[in-house]
């Protein structure tokens, strides 16, 4: 048998038996760079050193720490009053103001499992309240999660424009409507669910509370407007919104809301430095496994075994989503947007697909995974947080996973949802 399918079913196997995927990369990575014997051990290190060198990718740690800031700053309450005051009226209103309220959080960190996390803890202990299956209530949050990565400002789009070269300013504005639009479709399953089992209770709707409410949240709105506007119109590339909306969250938190005291910053920029520990690494093998696949050409054989399945676009571009969902399903976002994305992108090219359309269909799909076992690093988050079996999770998640893989579809021949502001 050939050795380098030989590394490829060792490297499965060790993924299947549930070794940390930054091992099995750099493990991929070092034993192929023995095998193809086109640059020294030596070059590992500097490949490494060069693909956490670029600015684009400073943008990462800004928006977690963005995040974290407005975890703790009493912002996210915030924008659950005002989502409840908006949605609050309609039958299962808890349910939909989870999802409104992901869809605000995600446009100002930028992380998934924060949006999980954060909001989980805001909303699990009103659900239960109101008498919310416990299932029903973690896999609503879990699923809200998933647009963490798709609305801008998203870590995922900063990782696809590092590792392709495509503008991460075009990625973020391409990401804003289909992020919206998978809000609104999992809205609409969270009200058909709590209707038919009669959940929650249904708060009058008030003109005067909603203004009230979206006055408390001028803070959160004003983060959104620093990142969207700025990077819309030229006056902050990605990274740079990202400072500015690190410094503006923390002098709220800090000077305005005072939820957060000078002495605690240190242990918020711990959790922050966790989260990064946690990606940065992965990132850096990937890019020498990126390397060493371009030459075993890899990438072209990728191109080629797709492009003769069939010629007709259609069934190719469904082809590339469905490898994207299992890919999704299997492994976390960020190793397979460096891993996958070089890949897929030729193919993309020869479809004549624009390459930032092409780029909110990859993380868009991957995100799906999220909520998608074995791996649903949303439905852990979710399961941690709530209380509630990872298993209840799963089953009740189902049907968040079935309507999302259809706008996935959706998303991938609607281009103008992507680029409809560009």
């Amino acid at each position: 048998m050939d050795p380098n399918t030989i590394v490829f079913i060792a490297l499965a196997v060790l993924l299947l038996l549930g070794v940390e995927i930054v091992t099995v990369i750099g493990i991929g990575a070092v034993v192929l760079t023995l095998i193809t014997d086109q640059f020294p051990l030596l070059n590992l290190s500097l490949t490494m050193f060069d693909s956490l060198n670029l600015f684009p990718l400073l943008a990462l740690p800004l928006f977690v720490v963005t995040g974290d800031l407005i975890a703790v700053g009493g912002i996210a309450a915030q924008i659950m009053r005002f989502s409840q005051s908006v949605v609050g009226w309609i039958r299962g209103g808890l349910g939909l103001t989870t999802m409104v309220a992901s869809g605000i959080f995600a446009a100002i960190s930028g992380s998934n499992a924060a949006t999980v996390a954060t909001v989980g803890k805001v909303v699990f202990p009103e659900m239960s309240k109101q008498s919310y299956e416990g299932g029903f209530s973690a896999a609503t949050v879990a699923a809200g999660g998933v647009v963490g990565i798709i609305i801008p400002p998203s870590v995922a789009f900063v990782l696809y424009g590092v590792s392709t070269g495509v503008s991460v300013s075009d990625l973020f504005i391409a990401g804003i409507l289909p992020g919206i639009m998978m809000v609104t479709i999992m809205c609409f399953v969270a009200y058909v669910i709590a209707r038919r089992r009669n959940y929650g209770e249904r708060v009058p709707f008030s003109a005067k509370g909603a203004v009230v409410a979206a006055v408390e949240t001028r803070y959160a709105l004003g983060a959104i407007a620093i990142i969207l506007v700025g990077i819309y119109s030229g006056i902050f590339t990605p990274t740079e919104a990202g400072a500015v909306s690190a410094v503006y969250c923390l002098f709220i938190t800090v000077v305005v809301t005072r939820k957060l005291k000078i002495r605690d910053i240190p242990a918020v920029l711990v959790s922050s430095s966790r989260i990064c520990g946690l990606v940065v690494p992965i990132v850096a093998v990937a890019m020498v496994l990126s390397q060493n696949l371009t030459i075993l050409r890899i990438p072209e054989t990728v191109v080629a075994g797709l492009l003769g399945m069939s010629s007709d676009p259609v069934i190719l571009l469904c082809l590339v989503v469905v490898l994207l969902i299992v890919a999704g399903s299997l492994m976390e976002a960020a190793p397979n947007i460096l891993i996958l994305a070089p890949m897929l992108t030729p193919v993309a090219r020869e479809l004549g697909i624009d390459p930032v359309h092409f780029g909110v269909i990859v993380v868009s799909t991957l995100a799906v995974g999220f909520i998608t076992p074995p791996i649903g690093l949303n439905l852990f988050v979710a399961s941690a947080v709530s209380g509630v079996s990872f298993a209840r999770v799963t089953r009740a998640v189902i049907p968040y996973v079935l309507i999302l893989i259809l706008s996935c579809f959706a998303i991938a021949f609607m281009p103008f949802l992507s680029l409809a502001f560009l």
